[in-house]
């Protein structure tokens, strides 16, 4: 299981640390990034730290951002979904693993979700389907079918779409598939400790580095040396504490996993 951290993108250090980002910042610490997933609505401004980001880690996820619109912003889908491509093009190296499709079934409808796919498709075969209940399980069947040897993905959302129970059977149906199988946003111990992903992602490190937390074996701490003016004190010792995180997960799932 390789375990994505994601928001590195957003990391800044302050004014009085000099500016920048928290990627360079923990470069300099020399600390190794291995899996970073970062979301194209964030880095659309930022081309040169989203390189930065990508060049100096061993893989790489890209979100495609979709969600950051749902708080009621009128979007047009095909327009941001081009640009998506076009980045895609641009952008794509070997340490990029893959790209999340459009999965915005809630707004506008799967139909119209599978005809923003096909553009993505159109230009990469490293684009990632994310089921939704809505889809059915036979499409998440059809799914599995038809990328064999890719990713595919589900949501690990509290039981929106899959209760906690289910997820061990989704993930065989992916691997006997030959699917690899991707859960995002699942950061629930219990469920890591439980279910052989192949990939999931979590932001859990940035989230309690904003509040100057520190994260440790016996639970967070506050951080006395967290202030506006040393925001990288913080951020950069959280993302250490995330890559053990990641080693772990990765020694515990290794054989079942096939990494």
């Amino acid at each position: 299981m390789k375990v994505f951290l994601s928001a590195l993108e957003n990391a800044q250090l302050s004014k009085a640390e000099g500016g920048g980002s928290i990627a360079s910042a923990v470069v300099k610490a020399g600390l190794k990034m291995k899996y970073n997933l970062m979301s194209y609505y964030y880095i659309r401004p930022k081309p040169a730290l989203a390189e930065y980001i990508r060049d100096n880690s061993e893989e790489i996820m890209i979100d495609s951002g979709a969600h950051s619109f749902q708080k009621g912003v009128k979007v047009d889908w095909v327009k941001y979904t081009e640009e998506y491509a076009e980045f895609i093009k641009r952008f794509d190296r070997p340490n990029v693993v893959g790209y999340f499709e459009m999965d915005v079934d809630n707004i506008i409808g799967y139909e119209k979700v599978k005809a923003l796919r096909a553009i993505l498709t159109a230009v990469s075969d490293k684009i990632i389907p994310v089921w939704h209940k809505n889809r059915g399980i036979q499409d998440f069947k059809e799914m599995c079918q038809s990328h064999r040897g890719k990713v595919v993905a589900i949501t690990g959302f509290k039981n929106e779409d899959i209760k906690d129970h289910q997820y061990l059977m989704f993930t065989k149906y992916a691997h006997d598939q030959g699917c690899r199988i991707h859960c995002l946003g699942m950061t629930r111990k219990n469920v890591l400790d439980s279910v052989p992903f192949d990939y999931t992602d979590s932001s859990s490190w940035s989230a309690q580095s904003r509040y100057g937390h520190v994260q440790t074996h016996n639970g967070r701490k506050v951080s006395k040396e967290f202030s506006k003016d040393h925001r990288g004190v913080v951020f950069v010792e959280n993302y250490r504490h995330g890559i053990a995180m990641q080693e772990h997960y990765h020694n515990l799932w290794r054989k079942e996993c096939n990494d």
